[in-house]
């Protein structure tokens, strides 16, 4: 695989974990507090681990330097669900 195609695959890989983490965050939030779903906790947690798989596949892919990979994947999950905490937790 050449540098090119692997930047692309590293990149796509990190934002796909990224967005599964984020989504499984907000969605064991939304579980915890609104509904008392056990199968949508679940669901939520299996997100945030394959999330966290394709996060480190990513960061193998990419090859950045540590720090840098780990501040911009903290970024990359902080903003989005500090940005619809709010709104779910206010769905009621």
């Amino acid at each position: 695989m050449t540098g090119h195609y692997r930047t692309i695959a590293g990149n796509l890989w990190f934002f796909i974990g990224a967005y599964l983490i984020d989504l499984g965050i907000l969605g064991f939030l939304f579980f915890w507090s609104t509904i008392s779903s056990r199968n949508g906790r679940y669901a939520s947690a299996a997100a945030i681990v394959v999330g966290l798989l394709l996060i480190v596949r990513a960061r193998r892919m990419l090859a950045w330097h540590r720090a840098i990979f780990w501040i911009v994947t903290l970024l990359a999950i902080a903003v989005p669900v500090g940005l619809l905490l709010a709104p779910v937790l206010r769905w009621k």
